[in-house]
């Protein structure tokens, strides 16, 4: 009985023991373990949109993507030879052995970034020999599988002050679309620092952004970068531009610049002009190329027609001005469409003075040459025929055969395309659809903005360029078997201090075909070439190359046998 009732009061001492340890002594540790037993919200990222490519078929082509990589992290403080990982960790992924130990050798240091862009691959395979306090990271980054393929349209991905986002191209035009939405996790998390798997959440899954498709052919794209390579390092020039297009649709087929850039590696980029669109985000004089439009706007007022005649002199005075041709020669009798075929400058100013300085700019208008033409691309600029309102005629003399007066590429691909398709001027576009993460498809339809001449005086001028390229300059520009049409322009360069023109010169060649049935339209441009003064020289060639692939790309059918 002393045995049992001493068993009692021993468990019954043990037990207040343990209450007063719990209730007393650890009551405070309890409460703060209670404390770190709290809501948590996080944000969960989401994944960037891909922009497409396609060919003929609609396969679908990457351009710009998102890859997952690894960043090396370490926390020094657990680091028992900052020597000896430092040489294992530079040797491994080729980083900078003494940076890497003078890292890890902040003994207090929970946390420390060695190398970023790691590939997966590489993390794992040093991993299976790991170093206690190096460990990987996952991070997601831009990633742009074609190099300087369209960079200039393309844009890049930076981040500023933590935000991701497109700074140039269509990476900017479209950011909030490609951007989607960060997801929210809420929940409640445990003394420990994790969620209570019974505890209440809320989840808000992000919304990954949409993919953009654009209207770019993949194969023509190559196909423009290839000729605009040769075509500078045969005739150099600081600049240059291939541009493809549907006339009909205003779809771009293609744009190729140089210089461009590789927006995987945008930052070592010292110049950011580089960055530009040359086709939306520069205006020029392009010379020559413009006198389709003038001979177009004496077509449909009834001025003349392909076969009147004029005297060709050699020059016109205008006041105290005398506006030469080209070559400073005189061609006797000529008709309209041999003002074309050898480019005339006198021709043109004769068709500009008998539609006089109101209809001339009227119809300057009509074509959207002193206007934006509304392409999904940002920092788009109008082109600019401000010099007209002064009234003088000299002004809207020089503006007839494209001095004085400029416009974008992609405003003269658009008013050279109105000519092409039957007289409307269409509004170019880069995106053909938005999918977004679901699968939801928009599609962007051709967009008209007005009918500027017609279908008969697009026909006329059709074939007076189509002549043009058989008899004229621009012979070297035909492709056998196929009504090609076309016509060269070389500008003069303003000075930089607006006093005249220096001795720089642009050259540019605009083409269709088939020109009675057009698929594509081709704009070639070249600043400040060396060697040659004259586009006929340096682009037809070039031209003919490039539309004879595209011809046989998308298997059209000979106008000719």
């Amino acid at each position: 009985m002393n045995l049992i009732l001493l068993f009692f009061l021993v468990a019954s001492a043990s037990l207040l023991g343990r209450l007063f340890l719990i209730q007393i002594i650890q009551h405070r540790e309890f409460v703060r373990a209670d404390s770190r037993q709290h809501g948590v919200t996080q944000e969960l990222s989401s994944e960037r949109g891909v922009i497409f490519a396609t060919d003929k078929e609609g396969n679908l082509i990457p351009l710009a993507l998102n890859k997952t990589y690894r960043v090396l992290v370490a926390s020094p403080k657990l680091i028992e030879d900052p020597a000896a990982a430092a040489r294992r960790i530079a040797d491994a992924f080729g980083l900078d052995g003494e940076e890497i130990k003078r890292k890890l050798s902040k003994t207090g240091d929970p946390y420390e970034i060695l190398g970023r862009k790691i590939e997966p691959e590489a993390a794992d395979a040093f991993m299976e020999d790991p170093i206690p306090g190096v460990f990987f990271e996952d991070e997601q980054r831009r990633v742009y599988p074609n190099g300087y393929l369209a960079s200039n349209l393309l844009g890049f991905v930076s981040v500023e002050d933590t935000e991701e986002a497109g700074r140039y191209g269509i990476e900017r035009f479209y950011n909030s679309e490609l951007s989607g939405a960060n997801g929210i996790l809420q929940g409640v998390k445990d003394a420990s620092g994790f969620l209570i798997a019974l505890g209440k959440r809320v989840f808000y899954p992000p919304k990954n952004g949409s993919s953009v498709v654009l209207t770019i052919d993949y194969n023509i794209q190559r196909k423009a970068e290839e000729v605009l390579a040769r075509v500078k390092e045969k005739w150099g020039g600081s600049a240059g531009l291939a541009l493809v297009m549907d006339p009909v649709s205003g779809r771009i087929l293609a744009e190729a610049a140089s210089p461009g850039f590789d927006p995987n590696a945008f930052s070592k980029e010292p110049d950011f002009g580089v960055f530009l669109n040359p086709a939306a985000e520069h205006s020029y004089e392009l010379g020559s190329v413009i006198k389709p439009i003038t001979m177009a706007a004496g077509l449909e007022e009834g001025v003349v027609k392909p076969e009147s005649t004029y005297y060709d002199s050699g020059e016109v005075r205008i006041g105290g001005y005398t506006v030469h041709n080209f070559d400073n020669k005189g061609y006797a009798t000529q008709t309209m469409t041999q003002v074309l075929e050898k480019s005339l400058n006198t021709g043109v100013v004769h068709v500009a003075r008998l539609l006089g300085g109101e209809k001339q700019r009227e119809y300057l208008e009509r074509f959207g040459l002193g206007e934006k033409t509304g392409v999904d691309l940002p920092g788009e600029v109008a082109g600019n025929i401000s010099n007209l309102a002064s009234g003088h005629e000299i002004d809207f003399a020089t503006a007839s055969f494209g001095q004085g007066i400029a416009v974008t590429p992609l405003g003269l691909a658009r008013a050279i395309g109105a000519i092409a398709n039957g007289g409307t001027l269409v509004e170019p576009y880069a995106a053909e659809k938005i999918i977004d993460d679901s699968g939801n498809e928009v599609l962007r339809e051709p967009r008209p903005v007005r009918s500027v001449i017609s279908k008969e005086t697009s026909e006329a001028l059709s074939k007076m360029l189509v002549s043009t390229v058989r008899s004229g300059f621009e012979n070297r520009a035909g492709v056998k078997g196929y009504f090609v049409a076309g016509k060269t322009g070389t500008a003069q360069i303003p000075r930089k201090d607006g006093r005249g023109y220096s001795d720089a010169v642009i050259h540019t060649f605009v083409g269709y075909a088939p020109a009675f049935d057009p698929k594509f339209l081709i704009i070639l441009q070249l600043n400040e070439p060396r060697g040659n003064r004259f586009a006929a020289n340096t682009l037809t060639t070039a031209f003919h190359s490039l539309a004879e692939f595209i011809l046989n790309y998308y298997e059209i059918p000979p106008d000719e046998k």
